[in-house]
């Protein structure tokens, strides 16, 4: 009876009440199936939820650059430009820092690194790649009159470039494998010296030559670097080729070998005159995993810009920029990416399912309405034939009763039970036709209390007369 009762209220609820409870249950299922069904939407709505919940106050995003006269700090300055002209904001540059080793620190509170795939720190947990901007070469320069013609040769002071905070540059890994520098894993060797730059502008690196500061300099620039052109174009100096590139590529992780064209820094002259064995490096755009998808999604669409490319001297793409030495990929970046892929098993597989969501979705209510309809008939019959039972059951009592008082007890009996029925059919627990059965039954019950006084014997006619029916 409880839940029978509960069922009639549930029925009389207001429609908006139900719709509102539809609409709550269908938010709550896309919510726990979003993540299958699109995670890149989910991926999107979670963090723009966490941006707009932890928001930075005006602060700007950081991005380490390391030296201040390399090619990362001259493409971040580039960058910054066109983000400025187009989307309206800058990245705060830092100049002379570490670069993804320890990105995931956070101790100056970078988001960004321009950084090389031969860094000590790769698949560091919570960074992750952006892009592959460019091959960065491995350059050995000395003066022409030298007497050094293979790396193996370097003695005396070599000046690899500005080491940044806790770590080594390419050029000091290189000298430590051929055992050039004191830090030689077996003591030996300390034929070389490592010197610094003495300033911070392109121009010194010659100055440094012609003062004795160093005899030799390495470096990892791209392949068009002006810093490379100032030193080659004065016609003074040299490049050193590294012959056995391949195992040295082996030594080095995240290095392959490669070759420097002959007259690259041309045309005037041809420099190199021929070409050049060394290592490559490709330099990389890392960011923080909760950097937000629309900064990537800006810094992105810089990038693989023309304009941006052209500027920078870089030959990139995307299909060469999501390869990324070990890194793996920013969940915004992997969305770029693949934003126009063409259909996969996968998407399909995933469409499927989606559009058998749907379809359930729109066959469950007919089916759950029917269940209903059909369980209500089910308990109309039980309830009818409950109630019929019990009237049928009046009836061969009245029929067997011995006195008149006993059969007048019955029939009120009767009178409460059909009363009860009505009360039923008024709440849809009876339908039409059973109360219409029932009110038969009870007209029966009736006739046979009349039948019973003609036996028994005259009494009180007012009394026993039958209502209408």
């Amino acid at each position: 009876m409880a839940s029978e009762t509960l069922a009639a209220a549930t029925r009389r609820w207001p429609a908006y009440v139900k719709a509102g409870g539809v609409c709550v249950a269908g938010v709550v299922a896309l919510a726990l199936l979003l993540e299958f069904l699109a995670p890149d939407l989910s991926y999107e709505l979670k963090d723009r939820a966490h941006e707009w919940l932890t928001p930075r106050a005006g602060k700007p995003y950081r991005i380490r650059v390391g030296s201040s006269t390399g090619s990362a700090y001259r493409v971040a300055a580039t960058l910054n430009r066109h983000l400025a002209a187009r989307f309206g904001y800058e990245l705060e540059l830092i100049a002379n820092s570490a670069l993804a080793e320890s990105l995931r620190h956070r101790d100056d509170g970078a988001d960004l690194a321009v950084s090389g795939s031969a860094g000590e720190d790769v698949g560091a947990e919570g960074v992750a790649g952006l892009a592959r901007l460019d091959p960065q070469f491995f350059f050995v320069i000395v003066p022409n009159d030298s007497a050094v013609r293979e790396i193996r040769d370097l003695t005396g002071t070599v000046n690899p470039g500005t080491r940044v905070p806790n770590g080594l540059t390419l050029g000091e890994r290189v000298l430590e494998y051929y055992g050039l520098t004191a830090s030689a894993a077996d003591g030996t060797g300390g034929r070389v010296s490592i010197v610094r730059p003495t300033a911070t502008d392109r121009g010194t690196n010659v100055a440094d030559f012609e003062s004795g500061h160093n005899v030799a300099e390495t470096r990892t620039q791209a392949l068009n670097s002006e810093l490379i052109a100032d030193i080659l174009d004065t016609g003074k100096y040299r490049l050193v080729p590294i012959r056995d590139n391949d195992a040295l590529a082996r030594a080095v992780p995240g290095t392959s070998a490669g070759i420097i064209p002959a007259g690259v820094f041309g045309p005037e002259r041809r420099i190199p005159p021929e070409p050049v064995p060394t290592i490559v490096m490709s330099q990389l755009l890392l960011a923080r995993n909760d950097l937000p998808a629309r900064v990537v999604r800006d810094i992105l669409a810089i990038v693989y810009d023309p304009s941006f490319l052209r500027e920078v001297g870089y030959e990139a793409s995307e299909e060469s920029g999501r390869e990324l030495a070990g890194w793996s990929l920013h969940p915004a970046a992997e969305a770029f990416y693949h934003r126009n892929d063409p259909l996969t098993a996968d998407r399909l597989g995933r469409l499927s399912f989606v559009a058998s969501v749907v379809a359930a979705l729109f066959a469950i209510p007919p089916v759950v309405t029917h269940f209903r309809r059909h369980e209500r008939v089910r308990r109309q019959r039980r309830r009818l034939a409950e109630e019929l039972s019990s009237l049928q059951s009046i009836r061969a009592r009245i029929d067997a009763a011995t006195d008149l008082p006993a059969a007048e007890t019955l029939i009120r009996e009767a009178d409460d039970l059909l009363a009860r029925a009505e009360q039923d059919g008024a709440a849809e627990i009876l339908d039409a036709e059973g109360l219409e059965s029932l009110r038969s039954l009870h007209h029966v019950c009736w006739r046979a209390l009349e039948h019973r006084r003609e036996t028994l014997g005259p009494a009180d006619l007012k009394r026993f007369l039958a209502p209408d029916v």
